[in-house]
């Protein structure tokens, strides 16, 4: 199962035990997961989900607030990638007392029935209630590209981002969700797609808030470890590549100063340098791949690395000279 799926399944697992807060979960599965059909006088309300475990709380909180029980069936249509998915229906005779319990429908001036696509400030006015809600949410409106690799061992790991986020098909559900995600200090980015609305987080941290929020601990501790192994990993990468680097920049140096020697050597040669360039000379020569820092531990004078670069630099600019002068004799 993804990471996502396991979170889902955690948040739903605590049971609700308030009349309030089962109130606001129904109503959130209803406007993230909700079909509402009409045959004559009455209405039939269904919710499509892939988690199974989702009617467990939805017939909890019928039995507590109406007394009775939703059926459930498997959605053998809509089944796609072996991924099984189910269809809720609540019962015929209460839905429309639901929906106006829930805050998603209201008697109009003219006491006609009327759909209400924002969330009802009244659900959602306790704490509790909110935190409720945005579990619903999750569990059934929500998608995550986080991957979880359970193995820390493994060399070949593909990261992916921290990307979690919510679909919705009505821009003003979205607009009051995204409203109560900042009521939590969770911020939130929202864009359209296609014909439907995405509130999206991509943020490790806001991810992390959006777990505690909702009491995902377990998902929270999976998501703080991979965070930790995923910093570790760019640490050493930071580090490989930047002692790469370095070992290129010595090699590039050390082949120029050899160039030069040999230029030097096969020319004028070492006789008509000073005694401190010569003596580095054919030290460099016997140690090609050495850095400067430990040339400097090899030659019998205090030198420091500066003092040996500036030399480097003197014995360069002597094969630079017997070139320009090579060029200068064929102009004549």
């Amino acid at each position: 199962m993804s990471f996502a799926h396991d979170v889902k399944i955690e948040v739903i697992s605590n049971k609700i035990e308030s009349e309030c807060c089962k109130l606001a979960f129904l109503s959130s599965v209803i406007h993230s997961c909700g079909e509402l059909t009409k045959s004559g006088n009455d209405f039939f309300l269904e919710l499509k989900t892939d988690i199974y475990e989702i009617f467990d709380i939805i017939n909890d909180s019928l039995g507590t607030l109406y007394g009775l029980k939703a059926n459930i069936r498997e959605d053998v249509e809509n089944n796609v990638a072996k991924q099984k998915r189910y269809v809720i229906t609540l019962p015929k005779h209460i839905t429309t007392q639901i929906m106006f319990d829930c805050g998603i429908a209201k008697h109009s001036l003219n006491n006609e029935f009327t759909l209400i696509h924002g969330i009802d400030e009244h659900i959602v006015e306790n704490d509790c209630c909110a935190k409720t809600y945005i579990k619903g949410v999750i569990s059934t409106a929500s998608t995550s590209s986080i991957k979880i690799n359970d193995n820390p061992s493994q060399v070949d790991r593909k990261f992916s981002g921290y990307h979690w986020e919510f679909v919705f098909s009505s821009e003003e559900f979205a607009d009051d969700f995204s409203t109560l995600l900042f009521s939590q200090n969770i911020p939130n980015k929202k864009s359209k797609r296609k014909n439907l609305w995405v509130l999206y987080i991509k943020e490790s941290e806001v991810v992390s808030d959006l777990l505690a929020t909702v009491g995902a601990f377990k998902g929270l501790l999976k998501l703080q470890n991979e965070i930790a192994i995923r910093e570790v990993r760019n640490n050493v990468n930071r580090q490989n590549n930047c002692m790469n680097a370095n070992i290129s920049k010595t090699v590039n140096a050390s082949l120029r100063q050899i160039s030069a020697i040999n230029k030097i050597k096969n020319t004028i040669g070492f006789d008509k340098l000073p005694i401190n360039l010569r003596q580095l000379c054919l030290l460099r020569i016997a140690n090609p791949e050495e850095s400067l820092e430990n040339l400097t531990k090899l030659l019998p004078n205090n030198i420091t690395k500066s003092g040996i670069n500036h030399q480097f630099r003197r014995i360069i600019k002597i094969a630079e000279n017997i070139d320009n002068k090579k060029q200068r004799n064929k102009k004549n």
